[in-house]
């Protein structure tokens, strides 16, 4: 049990089963969601200085990204090792790698909070998204802290709170609605947990980096309509929750509708929705 009474391995291994079990929906959606996550993404790899002949290490790589962006970069004298623990999602970044004829990149199923690496082996680590379901993020920063070379760096984007990220909690918020659920107890690793950046910054002090800043980033996604939208929400909902949503709503038929109701909200002239959400931009060196 962890500080808020947490079983840290049952929690790794629900996680493993959702994500793997949500592997091929990620990967459908991986054009829609990766277009508007490029302005975070390419924030992450500048705060991360990565440049020619890197290895960097990238934390929970789920269909790929960062850590393809950051094999272009860092070209073939680099090497991009991104890790997870849900190895669904990682045979299909392989199969990606293989498409794009990235011979730099390797994918490993690994515990952010027990890195199998020597220490000092890494120029940088990044992490877009990932942070923030690690049961004992403390742990993991340490971990990536003794992995890193002297003068080495850690980038991270983590979303804003669940109202200032709507392409992944609207659709959950009204499927919660529709069932009677509750938010979640407060503490509890999630999309949300790292929202505030003070808090963040500090676990990072506290994990011996220096250099440490947040910065906000905004990105948009822009689904092709309303009901493109819904489908996104509705497909990437958790197993469990799907099976609970099938006991009132058979199919979810209505609470798609529901969905793509909700998201009208964000119609815009321009023809696709336009759906701003909010990140955090973390970057912190590891002392020379």
């Amino acid at each position: 049990m962890n500080a808020t009474g947490l079983d840290a391995d049952a929690f790794k291994a629900e996680q493993r089963r959702n994500w793997n079990g949500l592997s091929s929906d990620w990967d459908k959606w991986y054009d829609l969601f990766e277009s508007g996550a490029a302005a975070a993404t390419g924030a992450l790899l500048a705060a991360a200085e990565v440049t020619f002949g890197d290895s960097i290490l990238d934390i929970g790589s789920g269909t790929g990204q960062p850590a393809l962006a950051a094999a272009t970069l860092v070209g073939p004298n680099g090497h991009v090792l991104g890790i997870d623990q849900a190895a669904d999602m990682l045979a299909i970044a392989r199969r990606r790698s293989k498409d794009l004829g990235l011979d730099n990149t390797e994918f490993s199923e690994m515990d952010a909070e027990f890195l199998e690496l020597p220490p000092g082996s890494v120029d940088a680590a990044i992490s877009r998204w990932s942070l923030m379901f690690l049961p004992d993020a403390p742990r993991a920063l340490r971990s990536v802290h003794t992995a890193l070379r002297p003068g080495g760096i850690l980038a991270a984007v983590v979303w804003g709170s669940a109202p200032q990220v709507p392409m992944l909690s609207l659709g959950f918020s009204v499927v919660a609605a529709r069932l009677g659920m509750g938010a979640p107890p407060a503490g509890l690793p999630g999309p949300f947990s790292m929202a505030d950046p003070q808090h963040v910054t500090r676990m990072l002090a506290e994990a011996g980096f220096t250099d440490v800043s947040a910065k906000r980033c905004p990105i948009v996604f822009t689904p092709a309509s309303a009901e493109e939208f819904a489908d996104f929400s509705m497909d990437l909902l958790p197993g469990w929750l799907k099976a609970k949503l099938d006991a009132v709503d058979a199919g979810g038929a209505r609470t798609r509708l529901a969905v793509a109701a909700a998201a009208t909200e964000f119609a815009s002239d321009l023809g696709p929705l336009q759906v701003p959400c909010l990140s955090y931009s973390l970057r912190a060196v590891k002392p020379r």
